[in-house]
């Protein structure tokens, strides 16, 4: 036991450990403040997801990262039959079919897709590291990420879809593409964004998007949300507050930033960006130091993940970003969540593990995405 601790990379433990144990307590503090949503059951339930995907990180840790190169066939087709599964069978909350019912807790499908394309697009860019520069090649790289962004989108679900989609072009632009590569990307990002306002969207959507102009225009429908945020994380102040807190719909998911900042205020909030810092320094010297661009790339696909949502969820808190739904990494009540950040962790770990100082064996240049 003691050698199986001292293997353990704390460096990269201890500061997720930390995010996540903040979210509990801010979870237990609603449940004190009699928020409705924030149950017994339901902090209940957050603890066993915590422990469940810390569990299964160990467990990621201790396979040899080159395995994960060899399950992108079975893991792309396992997504793409859990996401048309969901279609028929699912249960549709707040306006999507995104989960699966099973007994007490609900399985969303979509958040394992990030898993799946940081390794489908890290064992691409390993195959085809040397020829990046070839616009046709990276084309390619997007066609299986767009079959799985597409079936997100029918459910709907517009803000894993658009995390996707980001993780993916992130991860090619740092993995050093021509800056015309990237021009002609952005180019063809806005024309999609425009087919999509125009036949995809619903008009919730569009609202949404409108609003974050002027959150004001209509501060009792698709405002609400955006301004009671805002006062929230306004009301925080330094230290923060503990009583007549300030009502935000889905505190305890999409927007546990903002009743995060109310309650811990600017040093509370201070103290987790900097664990933040910690996180995402502490993986890029793990990258640094692997010697492959498959592991690399894993670790860069992980800090994207991460950093994207966070993003995301943080700009709609504070009304920059438009609202998409989606949880806050390590800190949002949210099972499928918690178990897939946890699960990227494990393959930080076992990069950080069993890192080596030579290339992989399995860099062929006639071999494919799925080898």
């Amino acid at each position: 036991m003691r050698k199986f601790l001292l293997g353990i990379d704390w460096l990269t433990i201890l500061p997720v450990l930390a995010i996540t144990t903040m979210g509990l307590i801010i979870l237990i503090s609603f449940n004190i403040n009699g928020l409705s949503p924030v149950s017994q059951g339901l902090i209940i339930k957050h603890i066993i997801s915590i422990l469940i995907g810390i569990f299964i990180s160990i467990i990621i840790s201790q396979i040899d990262y080159r395995g994960f190169a060899t399950l992108t066939q079975p893991l792309f087709f396992g997504i793409l039959g859990l996401l048309v599964l969901v279609l028929i069978f699912g249960v549709r909350l707040n306006g999507a079919k995104s989960w699966f019912s099973i007994g007490p807790l609900n399985l969303q499908p979509g958040e394992f897709a990030k898993i799946g394309v940081v390794l489908i697009v890290a064992h691409y860019f390993s195959r085809y590291h040397h020829k990046i520069n070839n616009f046709s090649l990276i084309l390619l790289s997007l066609l299986p990420v767009l079959v799985i962004v597409s079936l997100i989108l029918l459910q709907p679900d517009f803000g894993t879809a658009i995390i996707l989609i980001f993780i993916w072009l992130g991860m090619f632009v740092f993995g050093g593409i021509k800056l015309q590569h990237i021009l002609v990307l952005a180019t063809l990002g806005l024309v999609s964004f425009a087919s999509l306002w125009f036949w995809v969207f619903k008009d919730y959507q569009k609202q949404r998007i409108l609003t974050l102009f002027d959150p004001t225009s209509d501060p009792l429908g698709s405002g609400y949300n955006t301004l009671q945020s805002m006062k929230s994380i306004s009301s925080g102040g330094m230290m923060g507050v503990k009583e007549q807190l300030v009502f935000v719909p889905e505190v305890h998911t999409d927007f546990i930033f903002s009743g995060f900042a109310q309650q811990w205020g600017f040093v509370g909030v201070s103290i987790y960006f900097l664990l933040i810092l910690l996180i995402v320094a502490r993986m890029i010297y793990i990258g640094f130091k692997s010697q492959d661009s498959f592991p690399n790339m894993i670790v860069l696909g992980v800090i994207l993940s991460i950093l994207i949502q966070l993003i995301i969820n943080i700009g709609m808190n504070i009304g920059l970003l438009p609202i998409t739904g989606v949880p806050l990494p390590f800190m949002s009540y949210g099972g499928s969540s918690m178990l897939v950040y946890w699960m990227l962790v494990g393959l930080v770990l076992s990069v950080q593990k069993h890192k080596l100082s030579q290339g992989t064996l399995f860099m062929k240049d006639n071999q494919d995405i799925f080898g």
